[in-house]
């Protein structure tokens, strides 16, 4: 779950300290979740299809050529 309260900083090393917020800063930069786009390609073959992509590797789908109508 992501904490989307906006404190100011200054508050919060006021109630902390600068070396406890720095250290908790970097720590949460380190340890970030990935982005979805970096968890579709760990998904198998098989997940993939589940959800409606293509296989790894594959080129993506074509969509059909409608003839122009004037």
């Amino acid at each position: 779950m992501i904490n989307t309260v906006k404190t100011p900083l200054h508050l919060v090393i006021d109630e902390h300290g600068a070396a406890r917020v720095f250290w908790a800063s970097l720590l949460a930069l380190l340890t970030a979740r990935r982005s979805a786009a970096e968890e579709l390609e760990l998904l198998s073959d098989h997940m993939r299809r589940d959800i409606g992509l293509p296989p790894r590797g594959s080129p993506l789908p074509e969509a059909p050529m409608r003839p122009v109508r004037w």
